[in-house]
Order: C-alpha cells, then structure tokens, then sequence
C-alpha cells in the first residue's frame, strides 16, 4: 500500500499461493499499549463533550416514502470541525433497534436507507469535515478536490491531538450519543459496524465507550500500528510513530460486548495477521471466521455477519 492510496482488493487471479498457515491464536499487537492511551482519549472524550454540539437535521424529502425518514446530519466536533452523515429510520414513534456504521475507504456514501425497512434505524457517518451528497459522482468530485494535498487519512497524523482521525472518531462517538437519546431509538439496543476503515471504526467505537450492544468488523483497518504486516493505512511505516494511539486492537482490549470479525487470510490490505492482532485482545464474547480465499473485499459471509448483528439488537 504506497502513500496516498485507498485499499483495494487483491484481484483474483494474483490470489495463488497468497494464504498461507499461521498461528493466529498467538498472535498479539507487535508493540506494548502506550501508557498515555486511556488519559488520551479520556482528555478527547471530555474536550468533544466541551463543544456546543450544533447539531443540524434536514429531511431529504425525495427519499421518504411513508415507510421510512431520511435526514442529512452534521456535528460539531473538536478542532472547531463538523461530522457529517445520514439518518435513516422507519416511520412512526419507534422506539427503534438502532444501527451506527463507518463507511471504507474512499469517497464516502449517502444514506443506508434498507436497514429502515426491517425495522432499524440507521446513522451513517462519514469521516470527512465537508458534507457528502446521496450522488456518487458528486462524493468523488468533493473526494478528488479535498486529497488534492494529500490522502485524507494522513491528514494532521504528525499530531495525533490535531489529525483529522481523531476529530473523526470524537465526533461520530458524539453523534452516536445522539441516536441513543432520541426518542425513536431504543437506547439498550445499539449496535455498530463497518468494514475496511469501517470496520476499524467498528472497533474503535466499541471500545471507546461502553455504548453499544453488539458489534461487527468486516476485514477492519487500523489493526497492529507496530506489526510487519499491520493493517491500512500503515501509519508507522510512513513515519507517523505517535499515531500508535489509534491501534484497534488497544481499543478492541476495552471492548464489553459481543463481536463478530472476518479475516481474509489473503488480504494485503488489513492482512490476518493484523486482524487477530486485534481480536486476540478482546475478552468479551466474541467470534471470527476464517476466509482462506478472500483478499480485502466483501463477501456473504459479512451479510451473514450483519444478520447476526441485526438478531442480537432484536433479541
């Protein structure tokens, strides 16, 4: 993965001979936990908590249908940035069985509107300081113009204090804490997930607060900061060593609820290795399932991922 680049997945005709054995059940972080990690994000949490939130709702009109609500939402966030993101929910009271998710890598996403129709509703959040739009093209435009200067992800990682991650991380917590007190949602029963960047978001959330009932991380980023093979997007291999700060395996450790992972065991991109890295540290109930043909891609086996998650907020 060079500088400056989003995950892709391995084609499939490079695949051969990629998986190979490994001893994932010892595998643990290559580096110890920095010992300021919980007085940093502890100092985050209560910094974010600081900033009039200045929450902003619009309804988009053209996708409500009678059955479901969707609105575009922003956060206030530290740095004096916003959070931008989508609320989709079935129509009437509720209260709801509540979904949060982060997408990949990339340009960004509009609503996730089919969760509504089985009942839940949906916050999706971006991680950029501008506003995506339910236009594909449009996201790339944006997407293009703003890493003109550079990829996204790298944006301030010489301060963990100031990057774009971490005012990314404290204002998606924040807009989460939202969902929880709205009366259409159904505070008990919040999960969250994501895959690649998402699913390293997944992780990260999880452990950051207590919040959450259940959650599912498909191939997820972030994972082993110190490891020979640690996952997108590699910060100590470019140089941004205090970056260590966001490993998801040191937030996965603080984890309480159940979770569900995937691993490709022919992933370049967040290789297994990495990925047990961080399950390995998680001591609530959890499972993982081995895809020993899959590179850094989606498969069934994470909609089956997400129906488990769907059955624990409903059950």
């Amino acid at each position: 993965m060079r500088y400056g680049k989003v995950p892709q997945a391995l084609p499939a005709g490079e695949r051969q001979g990629k998986a190979a054995a490994f001893n994932q059940k010892n595998i643990r972080p290559a580096l110890p936990e920095p010992g300021e990690f919980d007085d940093f994000w502890r100092g985050g949490l209560a910094e974010v908590a600081a900033v009039p939130p200045d929450i902003r709702q619009k309804r988009i009109e053209a996708l409500c249908d009678g059955r479901r609500e969707v609105y575009r939402l922003s956060f206030a966030t530290v740095g004096g940035g916003r959070i931008y993101g989508f609320l989709t929910r079935p129509a009437g009271p509720g209260p709801f069985p509540a979904l949060v998710s982060v997408p990949g890598a990339g340009p960004g996403t509009g609503p996730d509107t089919d969760p509504a129709n089985e009942g839940f509703a949906v916050l999706c959040c971006n991680v950029f300081p501008y506003e995506t739009t339910e236009e594909c093209a449009e996201n790339e435009r944006r997407y293009e113009a703003f890493n003109r200067q550079g990829l996204y992800i790298y944006r301030g990682a010489e301060s963990p204090e100031h990057c774009l991650l971490r005012s990314a991380l404290l204002g998606i917590s924040r807009a989460a804490d939202w969902l929880a007190e709205q009366p259409f949602a159904d505070a008990d029963r919040i999960g969250v997930f994501g895959s690649s960047q998402g699913g390293g978001f997944a992780l990260m959330l999880a452990g950051l607060k207590p919040r959450f009932r259940a959650a599912a991380a498909n191939v997820p980023a972030f994972c082993d900061f110190g490891g020979e093979k640690s996952g997108w997007p590699q910060f100590r291999q470019h140089g941004f060593d205090r970056m260590k700060l966001f490993d998801a395996a040191y937030f996965a450790a603080r984890i309480r609820c159940p979770v569900k992972m995937i691993a490709g065991w022919c992933d370049e991109v967040c290789p297994p290795e990495s990925v047990y890295a961080a399950y390995n540290c998680i001591s609530a109930p959890k499972e993982i399932v081995d895809e020993p043909a899959m590179a850094h891609e989606i498969w069934p086996s994470y909609g089956r991922l997400l129906q488990w998650l769907k059955g624990e907020l409903k059950g």
